[in-house]
């Protein structure tokens, strides 16, 4: 099975804040709103959106759907830029600036429905990651 695109849905009564959250601080731009359903862009290449859904919408799907949690992974060109950036605001970080073995260097930070943010840039592979990379 090929995957020809990706989107991202949150299921929220803080549409608004989420909205402010991710236009403040990433530069995100709405493309539809309905009230109860929005879509925002990034300004990134990608063009992949993120949804934001009311949990008590028109089609009733609500977290009892699903157990789990999201991490919205966002590739920046310079994460230590960004970092500071956003060390001068109020959002909640998760993590510091870290070098990880697979491959990036990155921190995280909570949005306001509590979705961990993870920004990272590419770094070198450790030797011990080498054979994880398939294609």
């Amino acid at each position: 099975m090929k995957i020809n695109d990706l989107s991202i849905t949150f299921h929220t009564d803080k549409i608004k804040k989420c909205v402010d959250f991710y236009s403040k601080y990433f530069r995100a731009t709405v493309a539809f709103d309905a009230d109860w359903y929005v879509m925002i862009r990034l300004q990134s290449d990608s063009t992949t959106p993120i949804y934001l859904s009311f949990e008590d919408n028109p089609y009733k799907m609500s977290r009892s759907n699903f157990a789990g949690g999201i991490v919205l992974n966002l590739k920046v060109d310079d994460v230590d830029t960004c970092y500071e950036q956003l060390r001068q605001t109020d959002v909640r970080f998760t993590e510091e600036v870290t070098d990880h073995e697979w491959g990036d260097r990155a921190f995280s930070l909570y949005d306001p429905i509590g979705n961990l943010v993870y920004i990272y840039s590419e770094r070198p592979l450790h030797e011990k990651y080498k054979d994880a990379v398939k294609e």
